[in-house]
């Protein structure tokens, strides 16, 4: 686990260079994600209740993405 250090060195960016690569990574399988369950939603028949969870959990999912998108960019 990483500690704070008392003097914040901007110059060393590596850190947050690690934190923006895994962020990219989150994103992009995110959004593998959201295809999926866009996908099942459209070509399967399922209950009105597992649909309306299925949706839920995109929607969720897509807010995500286009949160941390506006934050990276």
């Amino acid at each position: 686990m990483h500690t704070l250090k008392n003097n914040c060195d901007y110059q060393n960016n590596d850190e947050v260079e690690d934190i923006l690569n895994l962020v990219e990574k989150n994103v992009d399988c995110t959004n593998k994600l959201i295809k999926h369950i866009d996908n099942l939603i459209e070509n399967k028949y399922f209950p009105q209740s597992i649909l309306k969870v299925l949706t839920s959990v995109r929607n969720t999912y897509a807010v995500n993405v286009m949160n941390i998108t506006r934050l990276t960019k």
